[in-house]
């Protein structure tokens, strides 16, 4: 199973199942095209930033290339070491992307396919449209805090010493 970030666009003061309708799935997986087509996967997700950073990147290594004389294989692992890291954070860009337009994360959903987590999304939120508050209108949970001293978790010596 698949796991799909959902992120809805900020509020204009429309209504909730407008922003519901508007939400996107971005898949939590490895992104193919990102990692076959790197710069037109970019260009396709107008992540412009990113576009340019690797054109920079690109005109810096053929330029190393030109003046050390870099091996061919150093070209192709250089690419294909490019092209893995696009592959694997290629959606995290696209959410972090949305997220610096304003859009909120709303929900994490499995399934198997995205027409299945469309359903899941849509069937969980207008569930809740009548029986969840909107997280504005929440107040602040108070910090509970114990008494004393904290446990210390992991590998870490003990609180006294040895």
């Amino acid at each position: 199973m698949a796991f799909y970030t959902v992120m809805t666009p900020p509020p204009d003061g429309g209504d909730r199942r407008e922003e519901i309708e508007q939400a996107r799935l971005i898949p939590e997986s490895f992104a193919l095209g990102a990692f076959l087509l790197t710069g037109l996967w970019l260009l396709g997700k107008r992540l412009w930033l990113a576009t340019l950073i690797l054109m920079l990147a690109w005109i810096a290594i053929f330029y190393v290339q030109t003046r050390l004389g870099l091996h061919p294989t150093a070209l192709g692992l250089i690419y294909w070491s490019i092209a893995l890291f696009l592959g694997i954070e290629g959606n995290n860009l696209v959410v972090r992307k949305l997220a610096r337009k304003g859009w909120r994360l709303a929900d994490v959903v499995e399934a198997r396919s995205l027409p299945e987590a469309e359903r899941r999304y849509f069937e969980r939120a207008l569930a809740g449209e009548t029986t969840m508050p909107r997280a504005e209108a929440a107040p602040p949970a108070a910090a509970v805090r114990p008494s004393g001293p904290l446990p210390i978790i992991g590998l870490f010596p003990e609180a006294r010493g040895r």
